[in-house]
């Protein structure tokens, strides 16, 4: 998935039942991967509104105007769902060598996944999001809703994440960051911190970088751990080619929840001690 459906997506799901908003990106995603032969009066037409009205909606997407958000559609075409060349690994993984194999392999993963796990990475990077004033757990798409589950597992255990669904307000929280805040990344290959990530035509993700906010970074990418801003850098691994990072940063952050709870009880006891 690539920035265009992924944006009209979450703009859709988090539009009121029946509103301009969610029509407009209703009629997008049908016509998505028709944008290269479709003029902006045409797509204007398609989705009953005013060329005007258009503009300014591709704008509060967060593209510059129309030519911007058509250019990434096309760019993306080839790669990305919208024709359906494309897909998860996993599932053509099933599709090719069923269920019952995908399951043995996913065993295989889980084993390199428990025997690879630093617990030192781990339980630093657990005592530093009790200590930090303000946490925030981000990812893009698939791992966006890893976070999300971050995000409701540390509320039970009274400790505040925030997250943002959409990547045009997770840059402004970066950019806002203070250095009391610890933002927690998701990204298996770690394309999220750097600029060839999901990114619009011509843009930059140098904000990352920038962010006066401490960087943790929960990745397979051996390679992005390494990046000099990174504080708090956590690596998992799996063995198969299967994009099985679905399931692995899930069980990564039980285990961070399994040793943030050690942690509590350990310095609430001191500190009652």
């Amino acid at each position: 998935m690539y920035i265009v459906v992924y944006r009209l997506t979450n703009l859709l799901n988090d539009s009121q039942y029946d509103s301009a908003t969610m029509h407009i990106c209703r009629k997008l995603l049908e016509i998505v991967a028709d944008l290269e032969q479709l003029s902006i009066d045409q797509v204007a037409a398609k989705c009953n509104v005013s060329k005007s009205t258009l503009s300014k909606f591709v704008k509060n997407l967060g593209f510059e105007n129309y030519k911007d958000f058509r250019e990434n559609a096309v760019r993306e075409k080839e790669d990305s769902l919208y024709t359906g060349n494309a897909g998860l690994e996993m599932e053509k993984y099933i599709e090719k060598y069923r269920m019952d194999n995908f399951l043995k392999l996913l065993s295989k993963d889980v084993e390199e996944f428990m025997s690879g796990i630093d617990l030192q990475q781990v339980r630093r990077l657990v005592k530093a999001i009790y200590e930090a004033p303000r946490v925030a757990a981000f990812g893009m798409v698939y791992s966006e809703t890893v976070a999300m589950d971050f995000v409701y597992q540390m509320a039970e255990l009274r400790k505040t994440v925030e997250t943002r669904i959409h990547d045009i307000r997770q840059e402004e929280y970066l950019k806002k960051a203070d250095a009391d805040t610890l933002v927690v990344i998701f990204s298996n290959t770690g394309q999220y911190i750097y600029k060839n990530g999901m990114k619009t035509t011509n843009s930059s993700r140098s904000f990352v970088g920038k962010t006066k906010a401490k960087k943790a970074l929960i990745t397979s990418n051996k390679a992005a751990l390494r990046e000099p801003y990174i504080d708090y850098p956590v690596l998992f691994s799996f063995t198969s080619v299967v994009q099985n990072q679905i399931f692995m940063e899930r069980l990564i952050i039980n285990v961070i929840v399994d040793e943030y709870k050690s942690y509590r009880r350990r310095v609430e006891w001191e500190l009652n001690s």
